[in-house]
């Protein structure tokens, strides 16, 4: 019986090459994204160097990149149309952007000028993350879990990358000074970050230039159907939340939690809410661990060279990544609320063993890198998993898909500002940040499963209540029947 269901779960990919084909190359996308994101992160004391300024001060880049990040996905959750229909384009011009922001990244020595670039690499981050995001949402569906911790796959392993690559064209440090305010100033000499920046633009640019012929093709696509007029049914979703919708929701505008909530609106309302502050502390831990992670190992109190920290990053990206792949694998068979409550679980755990080992043990060099190995593979899975699992409880669409990652930015932006302040003055409690995440996000997600809990009692009690006959007017309606109700009704939301 488990092999004829697992049989059934991968053919339910295997018989759409094209979607698959595309989601492939979204690897690609995102492999390139890592690398274009996370390459700040072995050359940030670089970066304070050349601006000379203290990681506090470094800090404020990416708040501007998060605010960035915000702008796009505000502008793109209003705009949800041009989201929907035009994902490819809107990647091609994301990916431009990038490659310009990264190119002119290493020439510039003034913080300001340095804090509008970052913005714009946030507004192309933020267009990528909603752009694609979308995409797989609507390619898959209910199905997308596996297809999401693929495609996040690769922002791992295009960090591993960075940090491969940059190794060689870093110096060491010279010595560092403190200051009177106790502030962490760099002095690192030898170091050339203009090669490995061009050559990450470069990637930057093949890949929008990718999207731009994945556009064309999907024009051309969508001219033949309007041409031929065919029609397309699209596919019931399986969740019992969608099976049964008691209330109209056609003339529901798409902006109102009403139509988040397929036609109920307190439900909406809440659980749009609470999923928003859930991805706050998600990317909050998410965000900034991998930013600040190679300064916490450059921190005084453990002496480990450039190289070595640099070695400490690749171990916690490909640790990220291996995470990411063996969810990805094990989502296609495992029901994604197990997954990502089992992941919480491991995640608590991991938070007290880093609170033990900082403030009781002491930490040493090979338990840090230890630490931070299982902390990439733990925590990588649930931002994916966690998009999966809101999918199958609300009817997801391109603003609330910006709304969750506003969320997520805003987060990002506050813990990369205190996780800057905490490196400057004591770096023993940049852990504690990542305890903090964990514990926060663990009580929004139970808050979250209640709620939904909650409203699927209430509608399987409505169903049950419901007259003999009607249930059998519902049972009764063919498969094409309940496949063109959907149709309807998606088209008429598309229209308002």
């Amino acid at each position: 019986m488990s092999s004829k269901v697992n049989e059934k779960s991968l053919k339910i990919y295997t018989s759409q090459p094209w979607e698959l084909g595309k989601t492939c190359f979204l690897l690609l996308t995102w492999i390139v994204l890592g690398i274009h994101l996370e390459i700040i992160g072995p050359t940030v004391n670089v970066l304070a160097r050349q601006t000379n300024v203290t990681y506090s001060g470094i800090s404020t880049i990416l708040i501007t990149r998060g605010a960035g990040y915000v702008v796009a996905n505000i502008v793109g959750g209003i705009t949800q149309n041009i989201v929907k229909e035009h994902p490819e384009g809107l990647l091609s011009v994301a990916f431009l952007i990038a490659a310009i922001v990264v190119l002119s990244t290493p020439n510039i020595f003034n913080l300001i000028i340095l804090a509008i670039v970052f913005f714009f690499q946030g507004v192309s981050q933020g267009i990528t993350d909603l752009g694609g995001t979308s995409l797989l949402l609507t390619m898959w569906g209910d199905n997308v879990a596996a297809p999401l911790n693929v495609v996040h796959l690769g922002y791992g392993f295009g960090a591993v990358f960075a940090n491969l690559f940059v190794r060689p064209y870093l110096g060491e440090d010279i010595k560092i000074n403190e200051t009177l305010n106790n502030s962490t100033i760099l002095l690192e000499d030898k170091s050339n970050i203009l090669i490995p920046y061009s050559i990450t633009s470069s990637l930057c640019l093949l890949i929008s230039i990718g999207h731009f012929i994945f556009s064309i093709r999907e024009h051309r696509i969508r001219r033949e159907a309007l041409r031929n007029r065919p029609i397309n049914y699209v596919s019931v979703s399986t969740s019992a939340i969608n099976e049964i919708k008691e209330v109209e929701i056609k003339n529901v505008s798409q902006y109102s939690p009403q139509s988040c909530g397929n036609g109920y609106f307190t439900y909406g309302l809440l659980m749009s809410i609470t999923w928003i502050f859930y991805m706050f502390f998600v990317s909050g831990n998410d965000l900034t661990f991998g930013k600040f992670f190679f300064a916490y190992l450059k921190s005084s109190q453990f002496s480990i060279t450039t190289s070595g920290a640099v070695w400490g990053m690749i171990i916690y990206w490909s640790s990220y990544s291996v995470g990411r792949l063996i969810c990805a694998i094990t989502s296609v068979f495992i029901p994604v609320h197990i997954a990502i409550g089992i992941l919480w679980i491991f995640g608590l755990v991991l938070a007290i063993t880093w609170f033990i080992y900082v403030w009781v043990i002491d930490l040493s060099i090979t338990s840090l890198f230890v630490l931070g190995a299982f902390t990439g593979f733990i925590f990588s899975p649930i931002f994916p998993l966690s998009f999966a699992f809101i999918n199958q409880r609300l009817n997801v669409n391109p603003f609330l898909v910006g709304l969750l990652l506003c969320g997520s930015a805003f987060g990002g932006m506050a813990f990369q500002k205190i996780a800057g302040i905490v490196l400057d003055i004591k770096a023993n409690h940049f852990p504690s940040l990542l305890m903090t995440c964990v514990v926060l996000a663990i009580i929004f997600f139970a808050m979250a499963f209640i709620i939904s809990s909650i409203h699927q009692r209430k509608l399987n009690s409505n169903k049950n209540s419901l007259p003999i006959s009607d249930n059998k007017d519902i049972s009764n309606k063919s498969e094409e029947e309940r496949q063109m109700e959907a149709y309807l009704t998606k088209d008429e939301q598309d229209k308002n």
